[in-house]
């Protein structure tokens, strides 16, 4: 079984988000918002806190539906790769209730906002406090010392 301390969830999450910014940066350029995300995203809308075992899989259709949509297969099979650790990761963060449900629709939704308005820069920015508050909240319970994105509010 695969097991992650905080230096390997900061590493998976960091890489995952190298890859996801340059997509939101292109898909934002040509204002292109994914519908597989959209519907992702509402299916995560209707889940709530008491579930939180049940966003993984929506969460997941979410964001590779964004790097899917560059249609790049090297690009989306890069991302691909990391899936089975960012699954792993997801499954613990959502297990240890590190964040709800409807702060993931909320982030998710001003991702496909900016994306839709074309602000490359406000999309990127919303994915990294997005990924750096669950890698930061996830990496202490593992044992790690937080970094200050564990701090950041959670969207309403």
């Amino acid at each position: 079984m695969l097991h992650l301390g905080p230096d390997d969830v900061r590493d998976v999450y960091r890489t995952g988000a190298r890859v996801e910014s340059q997509v939101l940066r292109e898909l934002a350029a040509s204002r292109i918002v994914p519908e597989q995300a959209v519907t992702a995203n509402a299916e995560i809308a209707v889940l709530t806190d008491g579930a939180p075992l049940s966003v993984v899989d929506p969460d997941m259709r979410f964001h590779t539906a964004l790097v899917d949509a560059v249609g790049s297969a090297r690009t989306s099979r890069i991302f691909r790769t990391l899936v089975s650790e960012v699954r792993l990761c997801m499954v613990q963060v959502q297990g240890k209730h590190l964040l709800t449900t409807s702060s993931i629709a909320a982030e998710h939704q001003q991702i496909l906002d900016a994306i839709g308005d074309g602000d490359a820069d406000r999309a990127v920015d919303v994915l990294t406090d997005h990924l750096g508050r669950a890698r930061e909240r996830l990496a202490a319970v593992l044992g790690g010392v937080s970094g200050p994105e564990a701090a950041l509010p959670e969207p309403d």
